[in-house]
């Protein structure tokens, strides 16, 4: 059997992909596009409709629209045939997510069930467990809960205190601790439960009936009022051995299941972004100022084709992480013997690529909730428009799964701890290549084949800045990189733009050859994407030159206009177009469709 896995994680950085292996959302079938409709169609009809209630705080509502959400197959998307469910890509698993987000009380219920709470098990579970929980968790009988995080252990996960201890005949495990945020107690079934074993982190699948198990009282939160969030407290819950996954395994359950969480999210984010286009296109297109409609002025149009241009960018991210983990699964029998050490390989295999959707995703969605409000003046500050909800809810993304913080830390450590295994040479490619920035050279005078030539080459430029920059602050900080935060940040922050433009220009650049309708908007969209990305990127790039001592002895890049570093940071932020035409003209798009205008 061949186990090698088609993708590396992480290799973004060093080479462009082959653009006929991304996967972009144009690719999609006719079957995809079915379950993405009773998806749709199961948010607009179950879900909209019952809205008050959950936003007041119906879980047994909650509860029966998860299971109804169960029989349609929703629940099953991840969860293979033999087990009783679906056995779907994950480009299509994205797509349900995308669908059911703009209420995201109910998608992160769906979420926290499907994702945290269910990946685990069939990941690292044996057979046998996976045989009697896996069917019931897909079809919505039971509903499971992730309970990782405590009192003093958030984004620092493994630090937790929960112990078990096995009993004297070796029948069971007692677990004694307290759980906090934990999503879905108030009717979870399943309780995916980490405790530490003599020291080392292990899954436990404890059942709500357990003696000893109890709930504290709804935490009061500023968003997600429609989801069950309360501690759980164990207090010597006895867990049959035989409900305990491999000792000592569990802080792989927990990060497996913490990347393909960031992921799952950032598609749902997908969807709310879109969602608030369209309620802010329609609100700009019928209120009016000083006797004109608000879409007639240029500061509206600019955050309408920010917002699109952003998402336009998540959604090519967000499909093309999608198709690379396919990729990384396919050909896991999940009741093999060998089906942990694959899973787990697949799923920690594009943990760089989860973090940067992540960190893009979610400020995004928390940037763009906030301009909705803006665009709504006075009555996006109440109730009676959705988007002060949906600024309320999406807060939750940039600290939920990994703080953002952490979250740009955790991409730069990897980098560096797979260089060292030998596994991803990126600090070899960053010191060639600071061989040549060091050096003197002529501005640059490159004339591009059109705007999607443009963007490869930024790519290229944000992604050799990221190598440069990552190797020169290891060279001059060694193991203490990680120490100095602000500077790991600003290179994680290039890396994530990277990967963001690249992303986009492969897709613009798939199209092309075939141009669909609409592609002027999409070359738009990218356009202002690349503009974006590069003022970002200079910013980063300039915060970690000023944070690091000179470069070369012989050459500081401040004096020297026409070394390669100026003439880089010249060319992040080179306009051949002007800036607000261009976003006139997306927005204008938008209006036209009255949304999303692809």
């Amino acid at each position: 059997m061949n186990t090698k896995l088609q993708v590396c994680g992480g290799a973004f950085l060093l080479n462009a992909p082959d653009p006929r292996r991304v996967f972009i959302p144009e690719m999609f079938t006719d079957e995809d596009r079915l379950i993405s409709k009773t998806a749709a169609d199961f948010l607009r009809q179950e879900v909209i409709p019952r809205l008050d209630a959950i936003e007041s705080g119906d879980h047994a509502l909650m509860a029966e629209l998860m299971r109804r959400a169960g029989a349609l197959g929703l629940l099953g998307a991840d969860v293979p045939e033999v087990y009783g469910g679906l056995g779907l890509r994950q480009t299509t698993s994205a797509l349900i997510a995308e669908k059911l987000n703009p209420q995201q009380s109910f998608a992160l219920t769906h979420e926290a069930h499907t994702v945290i709470a269910t990946l685990p098990l069939l990941f690292f579970g044996s057979h046998v467990q996976k045989s009697r929980y896996l069917p019931k968790l897909a079809s919505g009988e039971w509903i499971g809960a992730f309970a990782l995080s405590e009192a003093n252990s958030g984004s620092d996960a493994l630090a937790l205190q929960t112990r078990a201890t096995l009993s004297a005949d070796g029948k069971q495990y007692m677990l004694r601790g307290e759980k906090m945020w934990i999503t879905n107690s108030a009717f979870a079934d399943l309780f995916t439960v980490f405790a530490k074993v003599d020291g080392r982190v292990t899954v436990f699948l404890v059942e709500r009936a357990s003696p000893g198990l109890s709930f504290g009282k709804e935490e009061h939160k500023l968003g997600m009022h429609g989801t069950s969030t309360r501690r759980v407290i164990l207090e010597d819950v006895p867990v049959p051995v035989e409900n305990a996954l491999e000792v000592g395994k569990g802080h792989y359950a927990a990060f497996c299941a913490l990347n393909m969480g960031r992921f799952k999210l950032e598609a749902g984010a997908v969807g709310g972004l879109k969602s608030l286009l369209a309620i802010c296109a329609a609100y700009a297109k019928q209120r009016k100022a000083f006797g004109r409609p608000i879409a007639e002025y240029g500061l509206i149009q600019h955050k309408l084709a920010e917002m699109c241009a952003r998402t336009f960018a998540l959604e090519s991210m967000v499909y093309r992480l999608a198709h690379d983990l396919d990729l990384a699964f396919d050909g896991i029998d999940a009741t093999a013997d060998d089906a942990p050490e694959r899973y787990h390989r697949a799923a920690e295999e594009l943990a760089i690529e989860c973090s940067v959707v992540k960190v893009i995703g979610s400020e995004a969605y928390s940037l763009f909730a906030d301009e909705a409000i803006q665009i709504h003046g006075g009555y996006g500050y109440t109730e009676e428009f959705p988007v002060a909800r949906a600024w309320r809810d999406q807060r939750l993304l940039r600290i939920g799964e990994g703080a953002n913080e952490i979250v740009r830390l955790a991409i730069v450590n990897i980098l560096l701890r797979r260089d060292r295994a030998g596994r991803l040479a990126v600090l070899d490619a960053g010191r060639k290549i600071s061989a040549t920035l060091v050096q003197s050279m002529p501005p640059d005078s490159t004339v591009f084949d059109g705007p999607v030539d443009q963007l490869d080459a930024l790519a290229q430029d944000v992604a050799d800045a990221a190598l440069f920059l990552l190797f020169q602050a290891n060279e001059q900080l060694g193991d203490g990189l990680l120490e100095q935060q602000e500077i790991a940040a600003a290179i994680a922050d290039l890396v994530c733009l990277a990967y963001c433009i690249q992303s986009v220009a492969i897709r613009c650049g798939r199209l092309q050859a075939g141009p669909p309708p609409r592609f002027q908007a999409m070359l738009d969209a990218a356009e202002a994407v690349g503009q974006w990305a590069g003022e970002e990127s200079h910013r980063a790039i300039r915060y970690v030159l000023d944070s690091l001592p000179a470069l070369d002895d012989q050459v500081d890049w401040r004096d020297e206009p026409f070394t390669g570093i100026a003439n880089l940071l010249a060319r992040l932020v080179r306009r051949d177009r002007s800036p607000a035409e261009l976003r006139r003209s997306l927005a204008a798009a938008v209006l036209e469709r009255d949304g999303w205008p692809f």
